[in-house]
């Protein structure tokens, strides 16, 4: 407690001055530029978030007394990602901040849910999963860690985005598809069991390692958030996903990873519709070849 006292007259805000002495251990206090300060406590702890519920996250400062926050990665619906450093381990790590709202308090719930429930049902780690590292609660916000993206050469060397990117021929080998197909085929085996739907498979969120075996990665509960060139015909009808929802971006997936270009394409739902039903008609004209085959199998 006494060397708390000496930091937070240097460093500490006047809200953490009080807020420290929750913590039994202190690994990071932020820089002193880098905080948010108010003329009162109050004040200070209303002015954490904008007004949207998002955390205003600043280069520098901390969280949980842990960890530094480096940059922000992306921010989506449901709340913010971060890099960070964590002073506790020295590792980089991502931290998703989700929003202090009544719907972010949802989202982020119904993801830890699902993220604890695929831990215990993958302990051998051999369902091709990307697990959380840990989580914890910071100033009404709900974060979950999970190994950076960008620190993946230890585990995992890009995604599967990147890596059609990177492919010379803007397009990935048959073998490597149906590699890939199998390994997300392990996963939503799982989640079909825990009657679990993904809700945005999409080449992004299929990491790989430096072996080339592909983990799903970014999971949660999604009643209204997907990324719509994977969108299946019943989502943009307004009915709700299934495990057959994950079946049809897995195909659009696979498609995309043949062709170099998404199956389908459109601004709305009304234009993916439109589309689909184009490329179903026609796609009895394809040769039976084994990608082909295999994400219209998926598309079926």
């Amino acid at each position: 407690l006494t060397s708390q006292r000496k930091i937070g007259k240097r460093y500490l805000t006047p809200y953490e001055q009080i807020e420290i002495k929750e913590y039994r251990k202190v690994w990071y206090v932020g820089k002193k530029d880098s905080k948010i300060r108010a003329q009162t406590t109050s004040e200070e702890a209303k002015s954490f978030d904008d007004d949207q519920g998002f955390y205003k996250s600043r280069i520098g400062d901390h969280l949980a007394y842990r960890f530094e926050i480096l940059r922000v990665i992306g921010s989506g619906f449901a709340g913010k990602v971060l890099k960070c450093k964590d002073h506790k381990t020295t590792m980089l790590v991502a931290v998703k901040v989700f929003r202090n709202t009544t719907e972010g308090h949802g989202f982020a719930e119904a993801e830890l849910k699902v993220l604890k429930t695929l831990q215990k049902l993958d302990k051998s780690n051999k369902a091709n999963i990307v697990h959380m590292k840990e989580y914890f609660y910071f100033r009404s916000h709900l974060c979950i860690t999970e190994l950076l993206k960008i620190q993946f050469r230890f585990l995992f060397r890009k995604d599967l985005f990147k890596a059609l990117m990177q492919s010379k021929m803007r397009r990935l080998h048959d073998g490597d598809i149906r590699k890939y197909a199998t390994d997300v085929l392990k996963c939503l085996q799982i989640l079909k069991g825990m009657k679990i739907v993904h809700g945005d498979l999409k080449p992004e969120n299929i990491l790989l390692d430096k072996e080339n075996n592909a983990a799903v990665s970014d999971f949660g509960d999604r009643p209204t958030i997907y990324t719509l060139p994977y969108m299946s015909p019943e989502l943009l009808l307004g009915k709700i996903s299934t495990p057959a929802t994950d079946m049809w971006s897995l195909g659009c997936m696979l498609a995309e990873l043949d062709r170099g270009y998404a199956l389908f394409g459109g601004h709305t739902k009304a234009d993916m519709f439109y589309s689909i039903t184009r490329v179903r008609l026609i796609h009895h004209k394809i040769k039976p070849q084994a990608p082909p085959v295999l994400y219209l199998s998926c598309l079926s």
